[in-house]
């Protein structure tokens, strides 16, 4: 008798663990910081609905105010996310085609409801008529638990420090 209770026990032990683990703030700030990029990246021909969708779900994961800073020009300001909606959309119409992928990603969570990430961006992007250039730049990005509840993902981008080379 008890050993049907502890083979039963087992699956349901492992399934609760499993759905903490894929429901934990790293993850969800992993699956967020994922879908940013999928929706920065731009396929050739890509429609202007299928911008303003992509740039619809970027809003969601932004702040009302995003700090950016670029430390190689001493340029730190913090933009409503409409205007990050703008520089992102202007910055996605200079290529051709735009990939961005994320590598060597590490999560802290210094205090309670704020998480830092330190990863790599890898980017491929290509002018019209030009050869694909490939960029492997560091970024350095702030997120806050999202309190309100009313719009947006549950971790919202507030800061965001990157290298010149990915604004040119």
């Amino acid at each position: 008798m008890n050993k049907k209770y502890i083979l039963f026990s087992i699956p349901v032990l492992m399934l609760i663990i499993g759905l903490a683990w894929y429901y934990s703030d790293k993850q969800v700030i992993k699956r967020q910081l994922n879908e940013l990029t999928l929706n920065i990246s731009k396929q050739a021909k890509e429609s202007t609905l299928d911008t303003a969708l992509k740039m619809g779900d970027v809003k969601q994961m932004l702040a009302q105010n995003v700090q950016a800073i670029v430390s190689e020009r001493n340029y730190s300001e913090s933009q409503p996310y409409e205007m990050i909606i703008r520089y992102l959309m202007y910055y996605r119409n200079r290529y051709e085609t735009l990939s961005v992928s994320l590598t060597d990603l590490v999560i802290e969570f210094p205090e309670k409801g704020k998480a830092t990430a330190s990863l790599i961006v890898d980017v491929q992007r290509t002018q019209a008529g030009n050869e694909p250039e490939h960029l492997n730049e560091p970024v350095e990005l702030l997120l806050k638990k999202n309190t309100e509840k009313k719009r947006g993902r549950k971790w919202l981008l507030v800061q965001a420090s990157v290298t010149a080379p990915l604004v040119e």
